[in-house]
């Protein structure tokens, strides 16, 4: 039986988590240990999943309140109130199937609601698609509140072509269709979701 355990992540740490997002930066955003350690002085919730003393995932979460610059994480400020968001989740290729993401999304669940939380949000891309993060977060009890084209070079809240859900106009971005216009080699398309925490 393996030794599981997740903890608060450390500098230490920072090499594996850099080495661990890049095998799968084609599902999340470029990072090395500078943007890291920013990001890292920017969460309210960053930690490791470690099998048997190694790092095998991480998770790093932003607070309602955080300095953070991100098209999606502007969105969901701009359209939720009381959230915890979810910047990127990371497990090794090898440890993924095993729950161990589950695990941590329970962990960031408790964590939320002793801070009083109320939801918990993320993207995933749709366009192209990222089907098995798709099926992830629907079993959690996630569920799609609005989705957002972005080119894939430049994440400025004033470029991104949102679409939310209830298609009501924002001061802040152009509301429109325009999936049938965009170049899909330049652009992606991702899916805004939310679990409400019990």
């Amino acid at each position: 039986m393996s030794d599981i355990e997740i903890r608060n992540a450390t500098v230490s740490d920072f090499m594996r988590i850099v080495e661990l997002n890049q095998a799968e930066v084609a599902h999340t955003s470029q990072m090395d240990f500078a943007a890291l350690s920013k990001l890292h002085s920017l969460a309210a919730y960053h930690r490791v999943i470690e099998i048997d003393g190694v790092i095998a995932g991480f998770l790093l979460v932003m607070g309602p309140d955080s300095q953070y610059i991100n098209d999606n994480y502007d969105w969901f400020k701009k359209h939720h109130a009381n959230f915890m968001y979810i910047d990127r989740i990371v497990l090794s290729h090898e440890y993924q199937g095993k729950q161990l993401g589950q695990g941590l999304y329970y962990d960031l669940f408790a964590f939320s609601k002793q801070q009083g939380i109320e939801q918990v949000v993320c993207e995933y891309n749709v366009e192209p698609p990222n089907l098995p993060s798709a099926k992830f977060h629907q079993r959690l009890g996630f569920s799609e509140v609005g989705s957002q084209w972005l080119p894939l070079n430049k994440f400025s809240a004033n470029e991104g072509i949102v679409q939310p859900m209830d298609n009501s106009v924002s001061e802040n971005y152009r509301v429109q269709d325009l999936s049938e216009t965009l170049d899909r080699s330049t652009h992606k398309k991702v899916s805004m979701q939310c679990r409400t925490l019990a």
